[in-house]
């Protein structure tokens, strides 16, 4: 079900955008403010931007409504989009004056006076704020079709829904750039000297009836999951369920990247592009609408990763979803378009176009490896900069967070140092959005906190209505929530901290139940290089359902996201001192057993596991701590409350 933050007829909200005299602001912004501080549970006050957006954009659209006579078509402000943080400024909801069909007109409310188009990036606006935005246009474009493909009441209607953005404080000349992006049905731009044609488009798109009826279906009409790696088509056209739909900085960066092959191609110099953010902050679904659209735009494109998991689902993806005939040469073909970091060096000097760099994080400081020359050992680049050498664009994709190893080096600021060093432009574009955990930002920021991530100290879990957030007493418990949880059709995985020995099968091949807690054990995935009847290979442990019976850690855990995770966090994170501590003694991983392993980078390796580990769920997160004192901690100080019930199940269209 859909959330906004007020829905009313706009013949309700006529009184309330009138200021009476000793009053500071409308009573539509004193009630809206309300509202937010109580969806926030009054954590937070709302931005300044957005409150001087409801004081003086909002009653724009509501008189232009009055004066259309159109004041029984439902508002709806702050619309939530499904799966995401992104909202609508407004949702006008009412029938079709020619068809008598449902028809939703969003509307995104700019109150900038001036705005100025990037001189090398078509979709990058300067509004006045500290960093390039989305242009408003290819916004509203956006979100149009963003909720074509998730809400089943406007899958395959386009006719439905119309797009317009208010730029109410501009004169066409002092945006006039603006203009220069194509207009459609989807997304038109109205500024001052258009206030008229908006209020014509008011009137063409929404007749003089009731819109609560209309309201109410989009609001209840059910929901399409987004596509999981495994869904995407990789060579799909436009458009396709099976594609992921960007939105805000993420389609920056993806037009930013084809601009960027244009320019090159027509003799311009390399350019790298970097692209940072959290988890589910939509960094995959990025790079593989890259590598499809760049695909299908004529373009050489190679996607790497250091992930072996990641590599092989996608190879298996792309074979899958050739035609009849030709799987054996897509096979072939996805062992090229498909690889590893170390590998990228074999291409040569500007080998392809673009090389998509996904979990760029997982970067190392070279590409020695046990085959690696004695020659070339003495003298081993960069492994950065092989890559930025292998292809004309390079793009990397990224976590500052989410380095597992001592020897992973992708940062941000790293990979802008490489660029600047060899000599090469650089664009780095932050991501804000939030994708995964029902669209819970909040709760990614609490991760970071709880884990004392960079700065961060932790802080109590208040529930935000998005993500839920549980706590078990035993394992047992978690288990039983997890089964619960995929009896009713959801995906469930568990993980664990690498704090027990991963065994090979034993002699009858079966898997050995290593992660022993009391009189609980379980096994690890398979063990990379082994098959065991009954259970998937380790590199498609996160894909395939029989995953769910065994433990997964934070390599085979990455990229992949689930309804549900259960968290074990193993005796190398301790609660002392009202924070976690690392305890080096206690992990399993080999990576980090060497005595030579410098302490910071064992504290930052451990806590980058569990931070991609919490961060995996993408309805909710069971946490269980095999520490008594950790339990006790995070029961009484960090979570606030545990053992919810189940939470309500919401309406979703899930693939057969």
């Amino acid at each position: 079900m859909s959330s906004y933050l007020l829905r009313e007829p706009a013949s309700a909200l006529v009184e309330e955008i009138k200021r009476p005299s000793g009053m500071s602001q409308r009573p539509l912004t004193e009630r809206l403010i309300t509202a937010y501080q109580r969806v926030h549970d009054n954590k937070k006050d709302p931005a300044k931007s957005l409150v001087d957006a409801w004081e003086n954009s909002l009653p724009v659209v509501i008189q232009a409504l009055e004066d259309r006579g159109l004041s029984q078509v439902e508002v709806l402000i702050e619309f939530g989009l499904p799966h995401t943080n992104a909202d609508v400024d407004m949702l006008l909801a009412g029938v079709h004056p020619g068809t008598g069909e449902p028809s939703y007109v969003l509307v995104e409310l700019k109150q900038q006076r001036k705005a100025t188009v990037h001189p090398e990036r078509s979709v990058a606006v300067d509004l006045g704020y500290d960093k390039w935005k989305l242009h408003p246009v290819r916004q509203v474009q956006q979100y149009c079709q963003y909720l074509m493909q998730y809400k089943a009441a406007l899958r395959g209607k386009p006719g439905r829904v119309a797009g317009a953005v208010l730029m109410h404080n501009a004169h066409d000349a002092d945006v006039r750039e603006l203009f220069e992006l194509p207009a459609s049905d989807h997304g038109r731009l109205y500024t001052m000297d258009r206030l008229e044609n908006f209020r014509k488009l008011l009137g063409a798109r929404l007749a003089t009836r009731p819109g609560g009826e209309a309201a109410q279906a989009l609001i209840d009409s059910p929901e399409h999951e987004p596509p999981k790696i495994t869904d995407v088509n990789l060579t799909a056209r436009m458009g396709s369920p099976e594609c992921f739909q960007l939105l805000d900085e993420q389609e920056i960066a993806h037009q930013d990247v084809h601009e960027a092959v244009r320019r090159v191609r027509a003799g311009g110099t390399k350019e790298v592009i970097v692209v940072r953010g959290g988890p589910g902050s939509g960094k995959s679904a990025i790079a593989l609408e890259l590598r499809r659209t760049l695909d299908l735009a004529g373009w050489d494109v190679i996607h790497a990763s250091g992930a072996k998991a990641l590599t092989l689902t996608l190879r298996e993806a792309y074979t899958r979803a050739a035609p009849r005939g030709t799987k054996g040469k897509a096979k072939q073909e996805a062992t090229r378009l498909f690889t590893y970091f170390n590998q990228l060096r074999k291409l040569g000097t500007d080998g392809c176009d673009v090389v998509i760099c996904d979990e760029a994080h997982r970067i190392r400081r070279h590409s020695v490896d046990r085959y690696t020359p004695k020659e070339e050992r003495k003298n081993a680049r960069p492994q950065a900069d092989e890559i930025i050498e292998a292809a004309r664009v390079p793009v990397f994709l990224l976590d500052d967070w989410q380095s597992l190893r001592p020897g992973e080096v992708g940062t941000a600021e790293y990979l802008v140092e490489r660029a600047n060093a060899l000599g090469y432009k650089h664009t780095l574009i932050d991501l804000s959005g939030m994708y995964r955990a029902q669209g819970s930002a909040y709760f990614r920021d609490w991760t970071l906190k709880l884990l004392g991530v960079g700065a961060n100290t932790p802080q109590a879990w208040v529930p935000d209505g998005r993500m839920q957030v549980q706590l078990a007493d035993t394992p047992e418990e978690m288990e039983r929530f997890l089964k619960s949880r995929e009896a009713a059709g959801e995906s469930t995985r568990m993980v664990a901290g690498f704090c027990w020995p991963w065994s090979k099968p034993d002699d009858d091949g079966a898997l050995v139940p290593d992660v022993a807690i009391d009189t609980w054990h379980r096994p690890w995935n398979v063990k990379a290089g082994y098959a065991v009847e009954g259970a998937p290979d380790a590199d498609f442990w996160a894909t395939d359902p029989r995953g769910a019976n065994q433990i997964g850690c934070a390599y085979t855990a990455q990229t992949f996201e689930f309804d549900w995770v259960g968290v074990v966090i193993g005796p190398d994170l301790v609660w002392q001192n009202d924070r976690f501590t690392v305890d080096r003694s206690a992990t399993y991983d080999p990576e980090l057993r060497p005595k030579a392993i410098d302490q910071t980078d064992i504290e930052r390796c451990v806590r980058n596991a569990y931070h991609v580990l919490l961060t995996r769920g993408m309805q909710g997160v069971v946490i269980y701590a095999t520490d008594e004192a950790t339990r006790d901690a995070l029961r009484g100080h960090v979570i606030k409350t545990v053992n919810h019930p189940l939470p309500t199940s919401m309406r979703k269209i899930r693939k057969a």
